[in-house]
């Protein structure tokens, strides 16, 4: 009886590590053929990634372009600004400049304003 039992549990033994064995090797059949699936994919699926790659460096690349457009417009931009308020700080200082005048200036002046008297004012007005 003891033996009986003995020979039973090992048949039952081994069908279960006949039963884990095989299904070890579909398993691993089975990762075999998703590899292989993977690894022969359709030749219009490279196309296709290759386009995308393509598409996605495309607008990479006009990201780019719009970027370094958006910063010379704003160089530019800036350079305008400056220059107005250089112009701005010139005649500021051409207008200081012209409120005052130099001895040579003030002395033709002067000049001119006695010669051009001289005619308008031949009669002096009455007081």
């Amino acid at each position: 009886m003891n033996n009986a039992h003995t020979e039973t549990k090992t048949a039952t033994l081994a069908d279960r590590c006949r039963h884990a064995f095989v299904r070890r090797v579909a398993v691993c059949c089975l990762f075999a053929c998703a590899g292989l699936s993977v690894a022969q994919a359709n030749p219009g699926d490279k196309e296709r990634d290759a386009q995308r790659m393509a598409d996605a460096q495309r607008a990479q690349q006009q990201r780019q372009d719009t970027q370094r457009q958006f910063e010379a417009r704003a160089d530019d931009q800036r350079r305008q600004l400056q220059a107005q308020q250089d112009q701005n700080a010139q005649n500021a200082d051409a207008a200081r400049r012209g409120s005052r005048m130099t001895a040579d200036e003030r002395r033709d002046l002067r000049r001119q304003i006695n010669e051009a008297g001289v005619d308008i004012y031949k009669n002096a007005p009455r007081r």
